[in-house]
């Protein structure tokens, strides 16, 4: 999401907030799929 534009800072940064949890199971997701294609 695109802070200011899609949603305020405090929806982000609020202490009921999964977008960092979220970011970081996308992150190891993708890693994955990389790791796959090239082995």
């Amino acid at each position: 999401a695109h802070r200011g534009e899609e949603v305020t800072a405090s929806v982000i940064d609020g202490p009921q907030s999964v977008v960092w949890d979220e970011a970081e199971n996308r992150l190891h997701a993708q890693k994955g799929i990389l790791a796959w294609c090239l082995s």
